[in-house]
C-alpha cells in the first residue's frame, strides 16, 4: 500500500505520532529526522534521510528558518510546510512571542523524553549547561499534550539539573490534527483520482472544507474578544456549509429555548433536528461548557450528516478558542492587579514612589504647575506610645482627606511613612491657597468629630508654584523646604 511520508523533527515526533494513531491514518508513514538545533553536524544524516523520500508523496513540516530546508532533494518534489516557529502547530504565534519575550525555553514532550541526549549533543555537562541556561533563560516551559504520564517528574529532574524553574502549559493537538487531516485528505484524493467520481468529489470537498476550516481556525487563537471568536465561527458555517441561520447560545443564557434546556442536561454532544434541517452542538473544553451552536438552513440539507462530522471538529476548536480567551482575560486581570500593586501604596490606595519615578522619567516638567508636600505631625509619637495600628489610622484618615481635596486628574502619592506629595497640572497661587484652605477645613472637621484625642490630626504643608518652567525636582525641593519651615514653626510654638 502506498503511504504518504511525513518528515518531522525528532523534537515533535511524539506529538504527531499520537495524532496519526488517534486518527487511524495507517496510510501515513511518519519519519523523524535529527534536530539541528542541538547539533549542526547531523546535516549529512538528515540529507541521507531526505534522499530516500518517495517522489511526489512526501511532506516536510518545519519552521521557515529550519536549516533542514536546505537539505531537501529537489528531485523528490517534497512538499514543504513551513510555519513561523517550530511550535506554531502546538500553540499560537502570539503566545510563543510572549514566552520568548519572557526568556522562556520552550520544549515539547518529544524533547523531554531524551533531554540528557539533547544536552550532551549540545556539548554540555551539568556545569556548562547550568551556566549557559541560567545566563540566557528564566524558566523551562513544557508544552504538555499529556503524551506521557511522568512528564512532570522528568521535568522536575531537568529543572533540578539546570537549576532553573519550570512551567507546564497543557495543550491540545487540534491544530496538528486539522493540518494532518487537510494534507492527508488531499494526498488521498490524488491517490484515488482514477476511482469513481463520487469518491473524488467527496475528498475534494473534505480537502476544501478542512483547508478552509484550518485557515480560519488558525486565526481564532489570536482573537482576544469573545465576539470576534463567535463571528469567525459563524463565518465558517456560512462559507463551508452555506448555512442561513446561525446562533451561539451562551451556556448560562436565560433565554435558552426549552429544547436546548433539555439538551443542556443530556450527555449527548449534539442533536439533529427531527426534520434534519439543522443541528445543535455543545461547545466545551477541559470539562468547561461555553455554549451551544445552533445551525440550520443549509444550502444542501441532504448532506447534513456529512456536515456534522466537520461541525463537531469546529465546535471543539471553538471551545479551545473560548477557553484561551478566558485564560487571556485572567492573565490581563492578574497583570492589571500586579501593575496596580506596583504603583500604589497598599495601605492608602494612593500612588507610591515607584509611580512617581516612572512619571518623572517621562519629562513632564512643563506639565506640572503646583506641587504640595505634606508631613503628618507627631506620627512617631503615636506609633511609639499607642502602637502602629493607631498610627496607621492617622495615615489612612489623612489619605482620605487628600482624596476629597483633589481632582481625579491630580497625582496624589504617599512618598514615605508620614510623607505625601501632590502634583497638579493646572492652577496658580490662588488655586494653591484654596486647596490648602480646603484641606485645613477638612482636618478641623475631622478633629471636631474625634473621640480618640491621641488621633488628633496635624499636618505640616509646603507648596510651590511653577512660574519659570522649573523642574519637578526644583519644585519639590522648594515645597519640602517650606513644609519643614512650617513644621519648625509649630515646634517652636
Amino acid at each position: 500500500m502506498d503511504k504518504l511520508e511525513i518528515f518531522i523533527c525528532e523534537n515533535l515526533y511524539q506529538e504527531y505520532k499520537l495524532v496519526l494513531k488517534q486518527e487511524k491514518m495507517d496510510d501515513v508513514k511518519l519519519i523523524k529526522f535529527p534536530s539541528l538545533c542541538d547539533h549542526k553536524g547531523k546535516k549529512s544524516k538528515i540529507k541521507e534521510i531526505f534522499s530516500k523520500a518517495s517522489k511526489n508523496q512526501s511532506i516536510l513540516i518545519c519552521s521557515k528558518l529550519c536549516d533542514s530546508l536546505k537539505l531537501v532533494d529537489k528531485e523528490n518534489k517534497m512538499i514543504e510546510l513551513t510555519s513561523n516557529f517550530c511550535f506554531s502547530h502546538l500553540i499560537c504565534d502570539e503566545f510563543i512571542d510572549h514566552l520568548i519575550s519572557q526568556k522562556s525555553y520552550i520544549i515539547s514532550t518529544s524533547w523531554l523524553k531524551n533531554w540528557k541526549k539533547h544536552l550532551e549533543e549540545m556539548g554540555f555537562d551539568q556545569n556548562t549547561a547550568r551556566k549557559f541556561f541560567n545566563e540566557s533563560i528564566k524558566e523551562i516551559v513544557l508544552l504538555d499534550a499529556s503524551i506521557i504520564d511522568d512528564a512532570e517528574e522528568i521535568l522536575k529532574e531537568v529543572s533540578s539539573y539546570l537549576n532553573i524553574p519550570y512551567l507546564i502549559i497543557p495543550i491540545n493537538l487540534e491544530k496538528v490534527r486539522l493540518l494532518l487531516k487537510s494534507r492527508v485528505f488531499e494526498w488521498r484524493l490524488h491517490q484515488k483520482e482514477n476511482k469513481k467520481n463520487k469518491m473524488i468529489n467527496e475528498l475534494k470537498r473534505k480537502t476544501a472544507d478542512y483547508s478552509t476550516v484550518f485557515d480560519i481556525l488558525a486565526k481564532l487563537s489570536s482573537y482576544k474578544n469573545k465576539r470576534d471568536i463567535i463571528g469567525k465561527v459563524k463565518e465558517l458555517f456560512i462559507m463551508v456549509f452555506g448555512a442561513e441561520n446561525f446562533n451561539f447560545w451562551s451556556w448560562y443564557s436565560k433565554r435558552l429555548p426549552n429544547k436546548l434546556i433539555k439538551f443542556k442536561k443530556d450527555d449527548a454532544q449534539y442533536i439533529i433536528n427531527k426534520d434534519k434541517s439543522g443541528f445543535y452542538i455543545k461547545v466545551a473544553w477541559g470539562g468547561n461548557f461555553y455554549g451551544i451552536l445552533d445551525v440550520s438552513g443549509f444550502l444542501f440539507s441532504e448532506y447534513i450528516d456529512r456536515y456534522l462530522n466537520l461541525a463537531i471538529d469546529i465546535a471543539k476548536f471553538s471551545g479551545l478558542a473560548l477557553h484561551n480567551h478566558e485564560q487571556y482575560e485572567e492573565i490581563l486581570k492578574t497583570k492589571e492587579k500586579l501593575e496596580h500593586l506596583s504603583f500604589h501604596d497598599s495601605m492608602t490606595g494612593l500612588y507610591n514612589r515607584n509611580y512617581l519615578n516612572q512619571l518623572f522619567n517621562e519629562n513632564l516638567e512643563n506639565d506640572i504647575k503646583i506641587v504640595f508636600v505634606f508631613d503628618i505631625d507627631k506620627l512617631k509619637y503615636v506609633n511609639d506610645n499607642f502602637g502602629h495600628n493607631e498610627g496607621d489610622k492617622l495615615i489612612k484618615r489623612f489619605a482620605d482627606i487628600l482624596k476629597k481635596s483633589f481632582r481625579e486628574d491630580d497625582i496624589v502619592a504617599r512618598t514615605g511613612g508620614d510623607e505625601f506629595a501632590v502634583f497638579i497640572s493646572e492652577g496658580d497661587e490662588k488655586t494653591a491657597k484654596l486647596i490648602e484652605k480646603r484641606i485645613d477645613n477638612l482636618i478641623k472637621l475631622y478633629n471636631a468629630n474625634l473621640q480618640e484625642t491621641h488621633l488628633t490630626l496635624s499636618v505640616s504643608i509646603g507648596c510651590s508654584v511653577n512660574h519659570n518652567n522649573n523642574s519637578i525636582e526644583e519644585l519639590m525641593k522648594k515645597a519640602d523646604h517650606l513644609m519643614y519651615m512650617n513644621k519648625r514653626k509649630k515646634d517652636n510654638c
